[in-house]
């Protein structure tokens, strides 16, 4: 027989004088009152699939505030995250990767830490954006991401990280690429020269390889032709400084 979980400090509220007309806070203890943790989980998924996730939602934190330090309340604790992460607006993802990221640093032997991890990188994957915009989002992601694959490297969720990270590294390679090319329509052709040779080091599958290197080699030949333009202007100075 399973045990039945009460929460007396929570309970004594019901006894106390007040309207007739019960807020949803005592409504929900006294659905609950007499149910035992895993019921009240099991009912909470039924409505996260069901897609009712502002419910779900009260249902997961009740048990998280109850057993705070029981598994099944910490398991609770990342389903209040996902109920938020499932909204893809700002507001929601922030709520989300807070709730994440605080779950990461609480419990760091928790065995969903490397999921916690996966979602944290996904509220920032979800608004990586264009690689010619702010990367902020996409090396956010890139560190949870990491994080999770070297601490949890035969994670079920390795993979997808993986995955991801491929991605956001494209991305990051995209934009030294868009950068470069900025720069040699402007005829900074040492700008591009960093620029691409600090692609190829960091990021040797980008698949545009080819145009890089072609890139490169006519901002490496632009480069010695501007340096051989100076030093024959200073020869010519010197030579004409020696005349007089």
């Amino acid at each position: 027989m399973r045990r039945t979980w009460l929460v007396m400090p929570l309970l004594a509220v019901m006894a106390l004088p007040g309207c007739s007309s019960a807020p949803p806070e005592e409504q929900l203890l006294k659905e609950l009152a007499n149910l035992d943790k895993e019921t009240i989980f099991e009912r909470a998924e039924a409505l996260f699939a069901e897609e009712e996730y502002g419910e779900a939602r009260r249902y997961f934190q009740f048990l998280y505030d109850s057993f705070p330090n029981d598994p099944l309340g910490h398991r609770a604790a990342l389903r209040v995250a996902d109920t938020y992460a499932v909204r893809k607006d700002t507001v929601s993802l922030t709520e989300a990767r807070l709730r994440y990221r605080d779950f990461v640093n609480r419990y760091p032997n928790d065995p969903n830490r490397d999921y916690a991890l996966l979602r944290l990188g996904d509220t920032y994957f979800a608004r990586r954006g264009r690689p010619d915009l702010d990367l902020t989002n996409v090396h956010e992601a890139l560190a949870a991401y990491q994080q999770l694959v070297n601490l949890y490297p035969a994670s079920e969720h390795a993979e997808t990280a993986r995955k991801r990270i491929a991605e956001l590294r494209e991305m990051l390679a995209e934009h030294e690429w868009l950068v470069a090319r900025y720069y040699a329509r402007n005829g900074a052709w040492t700008g591009v020269t960093w620029r691409l040779e600090y692609l190829k080091e960091q990021y040797p599958d980008y698949p545009r390889m080819d145009q890089v290197d072609e890139l490169l080699e006519r901002a490496r030949t632009e480069v010695k032709r501007r340096e051989e333009l100076v030093r024959q202007a200073m020869e010519k100075a010197r030579a004409k400084g020696a005349k007089r």
